[in-house]
């Protein structure tokens, strides 16, 4: 019984480390200009990022507007933050659809997509879950992704410093987006 008890303990330890592992923001993928990015490329500017789909009925929506939001309360300092929209279903959002969509919440705004296993490499490394389910109707397009959901901001060099809800108030996000740029709020 002790022996399970040690296997136990260790694999809820082993657990937690493996959860609590860095998140590293790192990203290889291409831009909504049809252009390779990689987290590297927006070295010196502060990342607000969220992942998601074009076709998402109301999270997405709500969240981009929530940044677009936070973008116009920096007033002077919203040049140093570059916005970024992730897709996690590139089959539907290519290029040019992301660049279409995200520029309808502001002209900073910057959609990224890539292969699926582009896609998959860059929602590991800030631990987005997401899940494709199958069609809703004869129509192979007209499908729902479930996904993580919430605002990622990255400080000038890539490091993670917080991940805030999805219905966190614009104000609350250009705040904590006034601290990076301030150099009050640091990396995690």
């Amino acid at each position: 019984m002790q022996r399970f008890f040690a296997i136990l303990v260790w694999a809820c330890l082993s657990t937690a480390t493996a959860g609590a592992q860095e998140l590293t923001g790192r990203f290889l993928l291409d831009s909504h200009d049809a252009g390779r990015v990689t987290d590297q490329s927006f070295a010196g500017k502060v990342r607000m990022m969220t992942f998601g789909y074009t076709f998402c009925p109301d999270i997405c929506p709500t969240t981009l507007s929530t940044m677009a939001a936070a973008i116009d309360a920096l007033g002077a300092k919203a040049g140093q933050v570059v916005p970024i929209f992730v897709t996690v279903d590139p089959k539907r959002d290519t290029a040019s659809h992301l660049k279409e969509y995200v520029q309808a919440f502001g002209p900073s705004f910057v959609g990224l997509t890539g292969t699926t296993e582009m896609v998959e490499a860059a929602a590991k490394a800030f631990k987005v879950r997401y899940k494709l389910h199958p069609p809703m109707t004869n129509d192979p397009d007209n499908y729902l992704v479930d996904h993580s959901a919430g605002i990622y901001i990255m400080d000038r060099d890539g490091r993670f410093v917080a991940k805030l809800g999805h219905l966190s108030a614009p104000e609350d996000v250009a705040d904590r987006l006034a601290q990076v740029i301030d150099g009050k709020e640091k990396a995690r």
